[in-house]
């Protein structure tokens, strides 16, 4: 009984989440300033290295959104989501086409500060520096403290 009812509160935040954030508006799938601050750190990090830009994609940047708001929400810090499962899993929900994926995510006091963190840390660098992927979107939320839960979204196409 506690199974299903958790999956019915999970299915009801999808729902809420869908509604909150609609995928035709253009409101909810514009870039923030943040996300494209990070972006433009991300591809000057890419560039220091020899590699191409990544193109900057706004439905990737409004899953990553939903997927920072989730954290948030449901006060949880990881990869695999109560709400969407894992990256592939919730790209493949929002009926995103992609060969290959990636993502990391961070809590920090800034955009700068998470930058350096995903830099510092061989995981994340390993899919910041990636020839592998393509396309990327950039998810922030940011609390009352003026802290951020970023989520970025990695993609191959």
């Amino acid at each position: 009984m506690k199974h299903i009812t958790l999956r019915i509160i999970s299915i009801l935040l999808v729902l809420t989440l869908i509604v909150q954030f609609p995928m035709n508006a253009r409101a909810a799938s514009a870039v923030t300033s943040a996300e494209l601050t990070l972006y433009h750190l991300l591809n000057e990090d890419r560039a220091r290295h020899g590699l191409n830009g990544l193109i900057l994609d706004e439905e990737l940047c409004r899953i990553a959104r939903i997927k920072s708001q989730d954290m948030v929400d449901n006060r949880y810090f990881a990869h695999h989501s109560p709400t969407f499962g894992n990256v592939r899993s919730m790209l493949t929900f929002f009926g995103v086409d992609y060969l290959s994926a990636g993502e990391n995510i961070a809590r920090s006091r800034s955009v700068y500060h998470s930058n350096a963190a995903f830099l510092s840390s061989e995981g994340h660098r390993r899919n910041m520096l990636s020839s592998a992927f393509t396309h990327v979107g950039i998810g922030i939320v940011t609390n009352a403290y003026g802290h951020v839960t970023v989520t970025e979204i990695f993609v191959r196409r």
